[in-house]
């Protein structure tokens, strides 16, 4: 997978870019499951813990910091941040707020500043963080296959060619390394199940390391990957075929 040779501040500014395309402000998803989004801030009040922020779009809307949210004491308006939106829509609470402190690229004929080291930077901090949480949204449903593969393993016999430390023994079905009795239609159905529901996994987390990697070293990446069992390098790989029923 290639890195891409691009200063910080444009990073930061696909980063926000891509944490804005997964979840607009307007639309948050099922409540327990976060959304991202980025914004200027208009006001910040944290005596009665209110925030309002104005969308690229020019819209404003009034949030909710949620009761764990810390870490704002250096936010005031006119501030570029990235938030993290927890609950349902009617219900909708800041769950983080970071700020964003990339300037826009400056023009080619002017002499470009040197940029900091990957990991080195606040904006890499962002990039850490943001990647930690969709990480962590992702791992409530790969724990779900982890059932459909448990009774896979029981049922037919299934086993994996190489250890999956630090990862799920599952993805050895898109490394083409398990082997398993697939006689049965029940057997082939879990089959189908693992790669339905280890394909939507294994696209979110695609998307969310051809962001990270723009910002974030190698070693970052894995070491946030393994602490929700997800440390695999095969993102990319193509889904196994379904099996006839």
């Amino acid at each position: 997978m290639r890195q891409h040779p691009l200063s910080v501040p444009v990073l930061l500014c696909l980063l926000a870019g891509a944490a804005l395309a997964l979840a607009p402000i307007s639309t948050a998803s099922a409540e327990g499951t976060p959304t991202y989004t980025n914004g200027r801030v208009v006001t910040l009040d944290p005596v009665q813990r209110t925030l309002v922020v104005e969308t690229a779009g020019g819209e404003k809307q009034r949030l909710e910091l949620d009761d764990n949210t810390a870490g704002f004491g250096d936010i005031k308006s006119g501030d570029r941040v990235i938030l993290m939106i927890n609950g349902a829509p009617g219900r909708q609470r800041v769950g983080s707020i970071s700020k964003v402190t990339a300037s826009l690229p400056q023009p080619a004929t002017r002499v470009a500043r040197p940029t900091l080291s990957k990991d080195d930077s606040k904006d890499a901090e962002v990039a850490r963080r943001i990647f930690a949480d969709r990480v962590a949204v992702v791992a409530p449903q790969a724990g779900r296959v982890d059932g459909l593969w448990s009774t896979f393993k029981d049922t037919c016999a299934a086993t994996t060619s190489a250890p999956y430390d630090g990862a799920r023994e599952w993805l050895g079905l898109w490394d083409g390394g398990v082997s398993a009795d697939l006689s049965s239609g029940f057997c082939r159905d879990l089959f189908n199940q693992i790669v339905g529901q280890g394909e939507a996994v294994k696209t979110q987390m695609a998307a969310a390391e051809d962001v990270a990697r723009r910002s974030l070293a190698p070693g970052s990446i894995r070491e946030i990957r393994r602490r929700y069992a997800l440390d695999w390098e095969g993102w990319d790989l193509a889904a196994p075929d379904r099996l006839p029923q």
